[in-house]
């Protein structure tokens, strides 16, 4: 069993139904660079999923916490429109994107 930084529960926090202040978007920020992810980096990745991930938590309303899982939930979704839905043929690449974000603490401590 291996415990690492939840980096797309760090990355999804802007589409949770909640409100944060400046304090904790940065300390967010602070934890995902320690995970690999630098600021520049985590505003493409969430410009990426953000019209996926707004759609699905439109409908799915989670105030406290979007994941990985959740991520790849809402891509192939019902609650999302099949326009912002990934496409079959492209699952398997944005599954693999997706994982790869999720390990990089793992490749950072390896590297360490």
């Amino acid at each position: 069993m291996r415990s690492r930084p939840d980096v797309w529960g760090d990355l999804l926090e802007p589409f949770l139904d909640t409100e944060f202040d400046r304090r904790h978007r940065a300390a967010t920020l602070e934890r995902l660079a320690a995970a690999g992810v630098d600021a520049a980096e985590a505003a493409e990745i969430r410009e990426r999923v953000r019209p996926l991930m707004a759609a699905y938590n439109s409908v799915h309303g989670d105030a406290f916490h979007l994941g990985l899982a959740d991520l790849l939930d809402a891509a192939r979704s019902d609650l999302v429109p099949e326009e912002l839905r990934i496409p079959a043929g492209d699952l398997r690449a944005f599954r693999a994107w997706a994982t790869d974000i999720a390990a990089r603490p793992d490749r950072l401590r390896f590297l360490r």
